[in-house]
């Protein structure tokens, strides 16, 4: 479905650029995240038939990260864009620690992309940003004997809204800086056993800033 978005994002930015007179720009920038979840780990009984135990926690963690972007002024108040953010991962959860058992799991998240709108308010520099993000899901879990085990990957999507400002230095470079939330939708895995360990992330949501340098053509 990401792949998809990106495509046809792309394909219309595209069209768009060549088929009118229009203002372009390409970014950089530096993030800095807030991300929170409430995760649920189910384990079944060796028929797989039902859920033996459950552990419910809520968590938070904080990741710094780049991203780069391009975007099409289509009118003075109005632009379209795409934001292309590298990896980051969560802090590794441990259990068992210093015994035979013991095992760490983390979560990798990659690709993550946001096609959005841009809309310049009349205060300034001022400006709101609306969206929807896309992001890969990749589960990490380390351990020795039968704590080992391996867990599939899954992938999150939600619509994002943010507030931003645009500072205009000199030849067609400007500084912005924003804030973005998004609410992701949930993500499961398990480990594919029959007697398997499955894992629910819901109720995600995150807060972003930005710092981006910007040149616009």
């Amino acid at each position: 479905m990401k792949k998809i978005i990106i495509a046809i994002s792309s394909i219309w930015l595209l069209t768009v650029s060549s088929a009118m007179s229009v203002e372009y720009s390409i970014g950089i920038s530096g993030n800095m995240g807030v991300y929170a979840a409430t995760g649920t780990e189910n384990n079944y009984n060796d028929a797989g038939s039902s859920i033996d135990e459950t552990t419910k926690e809520h968590g938070a963690f904080v990741a710094e990260y780049g991203s780069v972007f391009a975007e099409i002024a289509l009118t003075d108040a109005v632009s379209v864009g795409l934001d292309y953010a590298g990896s980051f991962e969560t802090p590794e959860n441990i259990s068992n620690e210093d015994q035979s058992n013991q095992r760490s799991v983390s979560a990798e998240f990659t690709d993550y992309t946001t096609v959005y709108a841009k809309l310049n308010v009349p205060l300034g520099g001022t400006y709101l940003k609306v969206g929807y993000s896309t992001v890969d899901v990749t589960s990490n879990e380390n351990g020795s004997g039968a704590s080992r085990n391996s867990y599939g990957d899954d992938s999150s999507d939600g619509f994002t809204v943010g507030l931003g400002y645009n500072h205009e230095l000199t030849s067609g470079v400007s500084v912005r800086l924003e804030v973005t939330g998004t609410e992701f939708s949930d993500v499961q895995v398990d480990n594919g056993n029959t007697n398997k360990t499955e894992i629910k992330v819901q109720e995600m949501i995150g807060a972003r800033g930005t710092l981006s340098i910007v040149k616009s053509f």
